[in-house]
């Protein structure tokens, strides 16, 4: 039987304490897993190995379904719901032209691996809904075991959806053969990490330490996506996901962007981050300009935002004349929106 220490013990040495749902969750995971018995020929019964973690937005189901996969498994592969979808489009298109190209892409996720973790599972549309029925159900009856999270019960996939009654078979296969746990509790834990985390020693806002903190916070690397599209252009970023945007202070402010685009980009991204600040004066005024039209933007749409620098630094971030007065407002509103309170209050 697994040792529940493993992960608890794992989590500690990074700063997190599991909370009583939490450990709750991966005591039944141990408990359960230390019954399953792998799908065999010729015997239908099996016990259940798959897992349908389910819970409001920060609750860390991620975490701990990440941390069951690095401590207990080998041999596993980790997808965020849409990277799963492009990889499995993408393996459709290479074996297409052949019967059942589907059974092919399951042959080569099962031989690839044993276990795998989709995160954030939600269904938008009515082809990834026979897609993703027909290949979880095919995964599941050929031995691979599947972890998801999701922020909504099976019950609740693809609701409203059009032709909703054809995805019903999915969630009813769902509902019988994955454990199914939901992590209530009020805490947003994510928000607690971020809003906890003190950036005001200078070697904490650097680019890797961001990096290892947002790792650590939202479960994947997102610096391998350097670039994000907003109204049909282009910008450099550290790092972007479909929910998360990383920026730099002084890469970002300096490329010709607007309130349009800040507009745009509070309405795609649930948080954005960004650190490389330093001071500026009157001879970067169109940085200040801009940056002071992003936080209006920001505060007036409650936008979760986290900021890496020295709170000495920021006091002094600009040192100029010509926006002085309209910089008193955006100060005043950086220190608010630096409080644990501010973000507390956005849920």
């Amino acid at each position: 039987m697994k040792d529940i220490k493993v992960v608890a013990d794992k989590l500690s040495a990074q700063g997190i304490n599991l909370d009583v749902e939490q450990m709750a969750f991966l005591k039944k995971f141990i408990e359960l897993d230390s019954m399953y018995k792998p799908k065999r020929l010729f015997f239908s019964n099996q016990s259940i190995g798959n897992v349908y973690l389910w819970g409001s937005v920060g609750r860390g189901k991620t975490m701990l379904l990440q941390q069951i996969q690095d401590c207990y498994f080998s041999n596993s592969a980790q997808f965020h719901f849409i990277e799963f979808m492009q990889l499995v489009h993408n393996k459709l298109t290479d074996f297409s032209g052949i019967s059942d190209p589907l059974i092919k892409v399951v042959k080569h996720l099962t031989y690839e691996h044993k276990i795998i973790f989709i995160d954030e599972f939600q269904i938008e549309d009515i082809a990834d809904a026979m897609i993703i029925g027909n290949l979880i159900e095919a995964l599941s009856n050929s031995g691979t075991r599947l972890l998801i999270s999701s922020n909504s019960h099976p019950d609740n996939l693809y609701k409203d959806g059009l032709q909703r009654a054809k995805f019903l078979q999915t969630i009813n296969f769902i509902n019988k053969n994955f454990f199914i746990h939901e992590l209530s509790g009020s805490e947003d834990y994510r928000l607690r990490e971020i809003a906890r985390f003190d950036s005001s020693d200078e070697d904490r806002n650097g680019d890797e330490s961001v990096r290892g903190f947002l790792l650590r916070t939202f479960g994947k690397d997102i610096s391998n996506q350097v670039e994000f599209s907003i109204n049909t252009r282009t910008f450099n970023c550290l790092g972007c996901s479909d929910k998360v945007l990383w920026i730099s202070f002084d890469d970002f402010f300096s490329s010709p962007c607007g309130a349009k685009d800040f507009i745009e980009i509070v309405k795609t991204f649930e948080w954005v981050f960004i650190n490389n600040f330093y001071i500026c004066s009157d001879d970067h005024i169109d940085k200040i300009r801009r940056f002071i039209s992003f936080i209006d933007i920001a505060y007036q749409e409650k936008q979760k935002i986290k900021l890496f620098y020295d709170i000495d630094l920021i006091n002094n971030l600009y040192s100029g004349d010509q926006l002085k007065n309209l910089w008193v407002r955006t100060e005043s509103r950086l220190h608010q929106m630096a409080t644990t309170k501010y973000l507390q209050n956005l849920e």
